[in-house]
């Protein structure tokens, strides 16, 4: 096979077996919420590949992963409020993409550590819910601003941009069907979207594709069983655990940019 078509060439098989778990249990956690595989596995690979092929890599999968979830948004999500949400985003993303090409390794493993730390405490401390007794968040300039933001963190951390909508889809959806249809629907246009200006920038290369090729059957299979975790069971405890887990991690990533630095 010639060389630019080789799956994860110079990576040790440890840590290839390290990435796969880390894809499986990500996508067991999108098949249960619609959302939110990114963020853990960007924060757990990125100390196996580096930030970018971390990101990149995610990103591709991601995209594979969403194809089969579609089906299921496309019948379940709110319309009325996803629209709107899109064209903010969009922004988002051509800027924090920008950004992430012009970022070193060490650099935005820093910023990525520091917006997921700062995501997850808001979403954990409520901080956005108790703006809503100052603030209206269905109002347009609100939720522009929202998606504006969920866009840019997204395209620089690799992950967690939806917390930033998190609060306002709890609102504006009726019931947690129509919440996790919403999300797959956003995430997944969000996610090829990032691909398009991923690839136009020059990131997306043969053998990344390849490697998401090799992570797809693990990534259906994440998916899926995390689908039939959402319709048997109520996923509240887990996620508040995932999330202290995940700010532990982020943290770990932050310290591990500042040492970079130094």
């Amino acid at each position: 096979m010639p060389e630019h078509l080789i799956p994860f060439a110079d990576v040790p098989n440890w840590a290839i077996a390290c990435v796969f778990v880390v894809h499986f249990i990500g996508f067991f956690i999108r098949g249960a919420f619609g959302f939110g595989s990114n963020m853990p596995i960007v924060l757990l690979t990125t100390w196996l590949l580096g930030p970018h092929h971390a990101i990149v890599l995610v990103v591709v999968t991601a995209v594979f992963a969403q194809i089969n979830l579609l089906p299921q948004g496309f019948g379940t999500a709110d319309w009325a409020v996803a629209r709107p949400l899109c064209i903010g985003t969009f922004f988002g993303i051509a800027l924090g993409t920008w950004l992430f090409t012009l970022l070193a390794a060490g650099g935005l493993t820093l910023v990525m550590g520091a917006l997921i730390t700062t995501t997850l405490i808001m979403d954990r401390l409520r901080l956005l819910e108790r703006m809503t007794v100052y603030v209206d968040l269905q109002a347009r300039s609100v939720t522009s601003s929202l998606a504006f933001l969920s866009g840019l963190v997204g395209a620089i951390s690799g992950g967690g941009g939806l917390y930033f909508l998190v609060i306002y889809l709890k609102l504006a959806c009726k019931t947690a069907v129509s919440l996790r249809g919403t999300n797959i629907i956003l995430s997944g246009v969000f996610i090829m979207f990032r691909l398009g200006l991923l690839g136009v920038a020059g990131f997306v290369s043969w053998s990344v594709l390849m490697e998401g090729l090799a992570l797809t059957p693990v990534v259906l299979f994440g998916t899926w069983l995390g689908t039939r975790l959402f319709h048997a069971t109520s996923p509240d405890r887990f996620y508040a655990a995932l999330q202290i887990l995940l700010i532990i991690a982020s943290l770990l990533l932050m310290t591990r940019g500042v040492a970079e630095f130094l």
